[in-house]
Parts: structure tokens; C-alpha cells; sequence
């Protein structure tokens, strides 16, 4: 019986290996979801690993019937099957560990991998994307786009290698990404001037422009932007129950951004004169120091809105946010 076992499973690690000869061969050692993914398999994750590397031409996984095999095999043989111990037989190149959790729609994925031959060196990596597309005829989230999409830029982190997937097809072409928030644009206009409905309706109209800035930017490769269900619950964790969107942010809600691995801001300003009113949109990376939180511009634009019109409004905003994030790169 031990004789047979023996014997299939080195025709299954024979006949597996040789279709992979010149690739590192992980191993899936732990794979977690957190409690916002508990509908969540964590086949779904394991699936998503396996596709994150395998697709790079350069990795391997073990195959969950390969790694059940050689547990019952080391059991048969009197030996605890620890993920360490079925790495070592199957001559791993590393293990990996891996969680994914969610916050409303950001979903995060953290990888972990320690590589051989003491399998004590370890690299991790986190990746992000939001959650875009929900099952037709209801309100359930389609989990696996995303959950790929974030596992890529959780491995590119953790092997060191920001363009492993450049020369991939879309939507495979992933790149690691910052998370970038859309944060409030402050309104202020000279004295005596006649009335704009863009500042008198302020609340509506500020609240439309980081939702411009948020559809534009959210196409970026390189940053992953948090809708504004995203932010504002982020804020509301703060007891920020009603952000002001006609404001520039505060530090309180930079530090709110800070904890949750937010780098990267937008911002900007609207100054009515007599000639109209200057937009002002700029990127900041939230700095921190032993005094607190310091926002340190990266870059900025400005247009001029010569009428008072929301659609105009609107469209520079757009114009801007598009040159801040593709002409800065």
C-alpha cells in the first residue's frame, strides 16, 4: 500500500515537474479572507494567486492534488505534513502566505513569501484595486477581477518587480498603484461681485467636481482611487460624519487617510475674480513627521472657468486632473 502511494506520487510530481522545468515552484502555504469576505472562498484567493504567478512565465504553484499527496505521504512516513516540510520535499523555490480583506469597496491583499533554502527570508507586498462590477439582477459584488487585479500588485510589491506584469495584454497589465483619495476644493471669491450659482450652490457643485476628479483619475494605471463611499466612510471612522467637499482638507482627515494606507492626494482651489474664476487642482504625497502630518505637493494646474456653468465647471476639472496625473508621470 505505502509502496503504491509512493509510486503515484512520484508519477505525478514527474509528470507536473516536467511540464514546468525552468520555472521556481511555489508553494500555497496559508491562504486567508477577512471577516467583509467571509462570502469569499478562499479557493477564490488561491485561484488568484496561482493565476498572479503562473502568468509571469517564471513561477509555478503546486498543485492542491500534488500537496494533498505529499501530506498523506509524509503522514504515512510518521512526519507532522507542516507546509515547511512538503516545500522541502517538493523542492520549493518558496512558500506563500497570503490574506485578502475588503473596506466597502477597496479591496487589499497582502502577500507574503519566504524563500528558500531556510525559507526564513521573507518579502511582502500589498496590492489594492476597487470593487467594479456586481452580479446582473443583484447587489452582490463579482469579487474575482478585483481580487486578481489587487493579488498582481501584491506580488510585483513582494518580488521587487514593477513592470512583472508590463508586458502582459489589458486587463492583465497591472502595475503596483498608491492608493489616491480625492479630497475637497476650497471656494473663495472677492467682495461685491454678482452672484454664480457654481458658489452659491456650493455644497451641490464642490460635491460634483471630486465626483469629475474621481471618474477621471480612476483610470490612471498607477493609482488605485477611492470612490467617495470609500473616502467619506474612511472619514466617518473619525466621527466625520459630513465632509466638506468646498474645503480644502484638514490634517484630522489626512490622518484619517494616512491609517488606512491612503499616500496621495488630490486637492485644489476655485477663486472667483471679476474675469470669471481660477481652478487650481494639485497632487500631494501625505508625508508624516514627528510633528504630524505634512502634505507635500507634487505637482499642480490651473485653467481659468470663464462662465458659470457646471458643465464648464465640470469639464475643467477633468481637463486638469488629466494633466496633473498623465503629464506628470
Amino acid at each position: 500500500m505505502a509502496t503504491g502511494l509512493i509510486t503515484a506520487f512520484l508519477l505525478l510530481w514527474v509528470q507536473w515537474a516536467y511540464g514546468h522545468p525552468t520555472t521556481s515552484v511555489i508553494l500555497l502555504a496559508q491562504v486567508q479572507v477577512g471577516s467583509m469576505l467571509q462570502a469569499l472562498s478562499p479557493a477564490k484567493l488561491e485561484a488568484a494567486l496561482t493565476a498572479a504567478l503562473e502568468v509571469t512565465g517564471r513561477y509555478s504553484v503546486v498543485p492542491t492534488v500534488l500537496r494533498d499527496s505529499v501530506v498523506v505521504l509524509l503522514q504515512r512516513e510518521g512526519q507532522v505534513p507542516t507546509a515547511l516540510a512538503v516545500a522541502r520535499r517538493l523542492n520549493c523555490s518558496a512558500l506563500c502566505f497570503a490574506l485578502a480583506e475588503r473596506f466597502v469597496h477597496l479591496v487589499r491583499v497582502e502577500v507574503a513569501l519566504r524563500w528558500a533554502p531556510e525559507f526564513e527570508e521573507e518579502r511582502r507586498g500589498v496590492g489594492y484595486a476597487l470593487l467594479r462590477y456586481v452580479q446582473v439582477g443583484s447587489e452582490d459584488f463579482l469579487y474575482d477581477p478585483s481580487l486578481l487585479e489587487a493579488t498582481q500588485r501584491a506580488v510585483a510589491v513582494a518580488l521587487g518587480d514593477s513592470d512583472l506584469y508590463a508586458a502582459l495584454d489589458p486587463p492583465l497589465r497591472v502595475y503596483p498603484a498608491p492608493l489616491l483619495a480625492v479630497c475637497g476644493i476650497a471656494y473663495s471669491e472677492e467682495s461685491g461681485l454678482p452672484p454664480w450659482q457654481l458658489f452659491l450652490q456650493k455644497v451641490v457643485t464642490s460635491y460634483d467636481a471630486v465626483l469629475s476628479a474621481i471618474d477621471t483619475a480612476r483610470f490612471h494605471p498607477r493609482f488605485v482611487v477611492l470612490d467617495i463611499d470609500t473616502r467619506d466612510t474612511i472619514y466617518a471612522m473619525g466621527r466625520l460624519f459630513e465632509p466638506e467637499n468646498y474645503n480644502p482638507p484638514t490634517l484630522v482627515e489626512l490622518g484619517l487617510l494616512l491609517q488606512m494606507g491612503v499616500e496621495y492626494f488630490l486637492s485644489g482651489s476655485l477663486h472667483r475674480t471679476r474675469e470669471g474664476a481660477q481652478l487650481r487642482m494639485e497632487l500631494y504625497r501625505i508625508g508624516q513627521t514627528r510633528g504630524g502630518i505634512v502634505p507635500e505637493l507634487v505637482c499642480a494646474a490651473q485653467s481659468f472657468v470663464s462662465e458659470d456653468s457646471l458643465q464648464r465647471f465640470r469639464k475643467v476639472v477633468r481637463h486638469l486632473v488629466g494633466q496633473l496625473l498623465w503629464q506628470n508621470q
